[in-house]
């Protein structure tokens, strides 16, 4: 893939709010695209994110996504952080989407660091969080600095442990962060519908990863099962929204 094509055709194409014709995407970037980080909010991320960013000291993971050969199976926590932790506007943006929605739960598939974890939970501290990974002492380091809270569930489990033998229940969000294969992700998206309604919003990151993650975005984003697409670039939001006109949108973060 040539991801600096593959920029420079979204930033052609990106909008902001202006233009948007459909009022439930309009909405979600003029209200929810803009909502800030109170000064108390900020400093807790910047925080735990600090700890994590000067913590060098080396763990030993399992990887069962796309790139763990390469990056070897000792790793520094900085260096996890660096390279696969919700981050910057993308992170902020994971706070936002709870602040302005309020789900009552949601699913994360991939905990890391738990970073993107506590953008969703300081966005809504009263949604009820289950985060899962595959890796134990990723998972044990997100728990050890992760604040603590009755509302946040880290289970260690693969994701085909988990979707296989959890019962169902609906989830307001669902975010994807893990693996990293396009034809593992589409089949996780398919046992998904069983955790969701047609109001859950699924967040997929990294879809520019790998032609194989590129393409299985395209795909489930013409899927007439999702009437809602939005193309951030880095991540990518699908809703089914069955009610609503098959709409695909290209969209800049602030």
């Amino acid at each position: 893939m040539n991801i600096l094509f593959e920029y420079i055709n979204y930033r052609l194409n990106a909008k902001f709010r202006h233009g948007i014709h459909s009022p439930f995407v309009f909405d979600l970037t003029d209200k929810a695209f803009r909502i800030p980080l109170s000064f108390e909010e900020e400093k807790q991320i910047k925080e735990h994110v600090n700890q994590l960013k000067n913590n060098h000291q080396s763990i030993e993971i399992q990887d069962f996504g796309a790139g763990s050969k390469k990056l070897g199976n000792l790793r520094k926590i900085s260096s996890i952080y660096a390279t696969s932790s919700s981050r910057g506007k993308y992170g902020k943006f994971l706070f936002q989407l709870a602040r302005y929605l309020q789900p009552t739960s949601i699913l994360e598939m991939g905990t890391s660091l738990g970073v993107g974890t506590l953008h969703f939970h300081v966005g809504n501290p009263t949604a009820k969080i289950t985060t899962i990974d595959a890796c134990s002492n990723t998972q044990k380091t997100a728990i050890h600095y992760f604040p603590k809270s009755e509302n946040v569930s880290f289970i260690n489990q693969t994701f085909v442990d988990f979707l296989s033998k959890t019962e169902a229940t609906a989830f307001d969000i669902i975010f994807v962060d893990g693996h990293h294969d396009g034809d593992a992700l589409k089949k996780y998206m398919l046992q998904l519908q069983a955790f969701s309604h047609d109001e859950t919003i699924f967040v997929l990151d990294d879809i520019r990863w790998s032609d194989s993650m590129l393409n299985a975005w395209n795909e489930l984003r013409a899927d007439n099962t999702y009437h809602v697409s939005i193309d951030l670039f880095r991540m990518g939001i699908l809703v089914k929204r069955p009610h609503q006109q098959k709409e695909h949108f290209v969209l800049r973060l602030s």
